[in-house]
């Protein structure tokens, strides 16, 4: 069984009427790597990566809408445009000068 090395903490936000779940690693004052997942996915799975790279890095892993710890809005299906502008309301919350994506 796996072990991690690292914790990570929890965030919540309401970003566009969803209660989102936002999941950290590393240290706040760090450069941002955003770790997004695909699709059936959670961002519970970037623990591997966070174990290897957080030494140096904040990563923030969000779950998407209706993944993880982050509500469904209730639709059968998400278009692009609704993961576009999630992300453009995530990357505006973490206000840093600059992010990388993952």
């Amino acid at each position: 069984m796996y072990a991690p090395r690292l914790s990570c903490r929890s965030e919540f936000l309401q970003i566009r009427g969803l209660r989102y779940h936002l999941r950290h690693w590393g240290a706040d004052d760090a450069p941002v790597m955003l770790a997004l997942h695909g699709w059936m996915d959670v961002s519970a799975s970037f623990q591997f990566v966070a174990d290897h790279l957080a030494q140096g890095w904040h990563i923030v892993a969000p779950d998407w809408r209706g993944f993880g710890m982050t509500g469904a809005s209730g639709d059968d299906c998400y278009e692009f445009t609704d993961y576009l502008g999630d992300l453009d309301a995530i990357v505006a919350h973490l206000q840093s000068p600059s992010v990388v994506l993952m």
